[in-house]
């Protein structure tokens, strides 16, 4: 299966708690002294980057550095001080999408480098987690450019000083980024491996 195919009900999929929650068993087990601990044991499918090598290993990588690059960027832009920057309603979208920018430094750092299949949350809160991130951030990069932009044409102050550019190259350059990091996602392909087929010891933990 493509790794974007159906994402849309692929990601409400994993979103729903109770997904996760069949995903794993709870089994009773003895400590060593003898004491019955519960333990929940995954015995959902595992989902593998298929046929991984060195070169899907790099375009890991790649992801990675063009995601720190971005926040960097982001960050940069809504700490610039710009002609628009002392309106609240234009700083707003700008400021609201450091929180994605926070999601797509999680999910890129959680990134399968090694190639190690992962359990379906970890497929949701990495792969998923960086496409949807991707696309919020250079979403709020535009909406805040356009609205420094609408807020120039009510004022007509159409006089562009260097910050003024540099917070206008900025929001291009997050899109831009963005856009990269949803392309090299789309050059892997991923697949699903049976719980029973896949080899792969349970892992789990005491809940009690």
């Amino acid at each position: 299966m493509g790794l974007f195919d159906s994402l849309v009900e692929r990601g409400q999929h994993f979103s729903d708690l109770n997904r996760y929650v069949s995903d794993y068993r709870i089994v009773e087990e003895k400590d060593r002294k003898g004491r019955v601990r519960k333990k929940a044991v995954y015995v959902g499918a595992w989902i593998s980057i298929r046929d991984f090598d060195a070169g899907k290993s790099r375009v890991l990588w790649g992801v990675l550095a063009l995601s720190i690059l971005n926040v960097l960027v982001y960050g940069y832009m809504a700490l610039l001080t710009h002609a628009s920057s002392g309106q609240f309603w234009v700083m707003l979208p700008i400021l609201a999408g450091l929180f994605p920018c926070l999601y797509l430094m999680m999910g890129a750092t959680s990134l399968p480098f090694r190639g190690k299949p992962m359990r379906r949350d970890q497929y949701m809160h990495s792969f998923i987690r960086v496409f949807r991130s991707a696309v919020a951030v250079a979403a709020f990069a535009a909406v805040g450019l356009l609205a420094s932009l609408v807020d120039r044409a009510v004022r007509g102050d159409w006089l562009f000083l260097r910050s003024d550019w540099a917070f206008a190259v900025s929001a291009v350059a997050c899109a831009v980024l963005s856009l990269l990091v949803i392309l090299l996602l789309r050059t892997l392909d991923v697949r699903e491996i049976a719980q029973e087929s896949s080899g792969l010891k349970n892992d789990g933990w005491k809940t009690e």
